[in-house]
């Protein structure tokens, strides 16, 4: 009698445990069988959706699952991760971000409606690069070191900089640079990347910064010269332009690009893109393309180590908007 009484608690509460569980949590074990959403925060054509496309048509094939990119451009990527947020946590939507998206937009305004470790599940790095500092082909300038001197000696000469906005990656960073050296150049923001190149390259703003693919042909045609990267590897379309580390400005943070998934996602989903993603990520083609964009791929990182780059990096950038004293437009 007990054995029995003993078999039939334990079926019942088997039972209780399997309706009980949520059904996102049924369904991780066969994710996906529909076709995933992947909200990219930024238009289309830029860097970060190239690399999203290359990705997804990949993963794709591999999942046998449609990875359907949608652009969500807007107040600075929070349009796209408010969707991604708000989203049921079942894989089924995602995000393709990059750090101006998510931390630098954070650390500019932290009370952002959307905060990327409380309201998002970081999944896979997928991508790693610096911004470039560059110059019109005029500035005598050719390094860091000798830039910084220049605009000491002649700060009315060189008033201002340009980056592509207010929290920019280059606009967080020149401010790092002014706070380390005491210099007063003014900042310019630009709506656009393109539209700051377009100036740079007519010499109306002779200094600026820009995203690693945009200037290329520019500079190699002559009409604008690299300066320095920040990052940690060199762009492989410009290996010559030095990064800030390796001319005496140790920069403590870098852009990347990364999936996220809404908060509360299972882990089995979590886990099951995240090896898929690096797996595409080992392959040769997947990297060839990511170079050809002047970006590098990325050492694979567990989950664990994309949460600490996080962490890490909007402690950086919010120290530099509070020394600064940098307000959002």
């Amino acid at each position: 009698m007990t054995s029995s009484l003993t078999r039939r608690h334990l079926l019942l509460g088997g039972a209780a445990a399997l309706l009980s569980e949520s059904p996102w949590a049924q369904s991780a074990r066969d994710w996906p069988v529909r076709p995933v959403k992947v909200i990219v925060p930024s238009g289309a054509g830029g860097v970060v959706d190239v690399l999203a496309r290359q990705l997804y048509d990949r993963l794709q094939k591999g999942f046998g699952q449609p990875f359907v990119v949608e652009n969500r451009p807007g107040a600075n990527g929070l349009l796209g991760m408010t969707a991604v947020k708000n989203a049921a946590p079942d894989g089924y939507t995602i995000l393709h971000g990059s750090a101006s998206a998510t931390v630098m937009a954070e650390a500019l305004n932290p009370e952002l409606p959307v905060r990327t470790m409380r309201d998002l599940a970081p999944v896979a790095l997928t991508a790693v690069g610096g911004v470039l500092l560059l110059v019109h082909s005029s500035v005598p300038a050719k390094t860091l070191p000798e830039l910084v001197e220049l605009l000491k000696r002649e700060p009315e000469k060189y008033p201002s900089y340009g980056s592509w906005g207010v929290g920019s990656n280059g606009h967080l960073t020149m401010e790092w640079i002014k706070q380390r050296t005491g210099l007063t150049i003014n900042h310019v923001p630009y709506k656009t990347a393109p539209g700051l190149l377009t100036d740079m390259v007519s010499g109306l703003i002779p200094i600026g910064w820009a995203d690693v693919t945009s200037p290329v042909g520019f500079i190699q045609q002559g009409k604008l010269r690299g300066i320095a990267v920040n990052g940690t590897v060199r762009s492989p379309k410009l290996p010559d332009v030095k990064l800030m580390s390796e001319q005496g400005y140790p920069f403590p943070a870098t852009g990347w690009q990364g999936v996220f998934a809404p908060r509360n996602t299972p882990v089995q989903v979590q886990d099951r893109l995240h090896a898929a993603i690096n797996r595409e990520l080992g392959t040769r083609e997947l990297q060839e393309a990511i170079r050809s964009v002047n970006v590098e791929p990325p050492a694979t990182v567990s989950r664990e180590a994309f949460i600490k780059i996080i962490e890490d990096d909007l402690a950086v950038w919010r120290k530099i908007v509070v020394n600064g004293n940098i307000k959002p437009e």
